[in-house]
């Protein structure tokens, strides 16, 4: 393959290096580069400069001048700026944007570059909450990344089902999808259940002159507040936000003695019951994590193996 014409070239305006050893072309764009610092952080340019590394470039080899660079026609331009920014940590200013960062992601797989899968996990990370958690997990399934996969499906339950756009039900795959359907089924039938079923008083205060009055009067207190803020049909609230409305009715709460209504609802912010809920929904994101990622094995460059002073691939074997 020639690349573009020779007319259509140009020099990259931050990394044509003048004093780099190798040139290359992609897409229209001229970089010229230092091999070890590619070497460093790519087993593949690795592996490509080890083949006849004795040997000085000379005129009209591959990568000696701009009319004879070495051609990568499997890159984008950005895509490869992307990698030198890591290579050379040298970053526009704004930084990368999010399809940088799966432009990172795409060039890390390829060209088994550690550093580079690094740089993009990390940047997903610091702004995983501008992200939905459905494109989180879309993203976890696709890279094999682990790191943020149960905290993103923790999100996704807060979700209600028809909120979650078509394709991407698709990007998730049938065992994500399934499993989150099934826990909202679970997890609404337990959210009725608590909602419906107030916390026993089990022993009332010793100031509590009226027992069965405190006790009628909390039945109804639980169903009037508590099990419409968690199964209200247009807002439903989340159980903490439910408790925070809850303990906010201390003035009206009947014949509830005040003492009785301190421990009480001491009991519902414990959320004993909500508990159960939580840990189904860790349980479930545990597991299917388990079951559908499998991260790669580290991607490091001999000179990465020195720095952290294990064997290179070659000493293993």
């Amino acid at each position: 393959m020639f690349g573009a014409p020779s007319l259509l070239r140009f020099r990259h305006r931050r990394f044509y290096i003048l004093d780099g050893t190798h040139i290359f072309l992609v897409e229209n764009a001229l970089f010229k580069v230092h091999a070890t610092q590619l070497s460093r952080t790519s087993i593949a340019f690795e592996e490509m400069f080890s083949v006849g590394s004795q040997l000085p470039l000379t005129v009209g080899m591959e990568g000696s001048s701009d009319d004879h660079p070495i051609i990568i026609p499997e890159l984008s331009m950005n895509m490869f700026e992307l990698f030198l920014s890591v290579a050379y940590n040298s970053w526009k200013p704004e930084g990368p944007t999010h399809d940088d960062v799966l432009d990172l992601l795409r060039f890390s797989n390829k060209f088994m570059s550690q550093k580079a899968h690094d740089v993009a996990i990390n940047h997903l990370h610091e702004r995983r909450f501008q992200h939905k958690p459905y494109e989180l997990l879309a993203l976890c399934l696709e890279f094999s990344i682990s790191k943020f996969f149960v905290p993103a499906f923790r999100r996704l339950v807060e979700f209600r089902i028809r909120d979650i756009p078509g394709p991407v039900r698709r990007r998730l795959g049938f065992e994500v999808w399934n499993a989150f359907v099934d826990l909202k089924e679970l997890l609404d039938e337990h959210n009725r259940i608590v909602a419906c079923e107030e916390p026993p008083i089990v022993t009332h205060s010793p100031y509590c002159t009226d027992n069965t009055a405190c006790f009628i009067d909390w039945r109804q207190l639980w169903w009037n507040s508590m099990a419409r803020f968690l199964l209200d049909g247009r807002n439903p609230q989340k159980f903490h936000e439910a408790i925070e409305r809850f303990q906010e009715l201390g003035p009206e709460i009947g014949r509830v003695n005040p003492e009785c209504w301190k421990m009480l609802l001491q009991t519902v912010k414990n959320a004993t019951a909500f508990c159960l809920a939580f840990d189904l929904v860790e349980e479930t994101a545990q597991q299917l994590s388990a079951a559908l990622i499998t991260e790669p094995a580290p991607m490091l460059t001999k000179a990465e193996l020195d720095t952290l002073g294990l064997p290179s691939r070659e000493e293993i074997l």
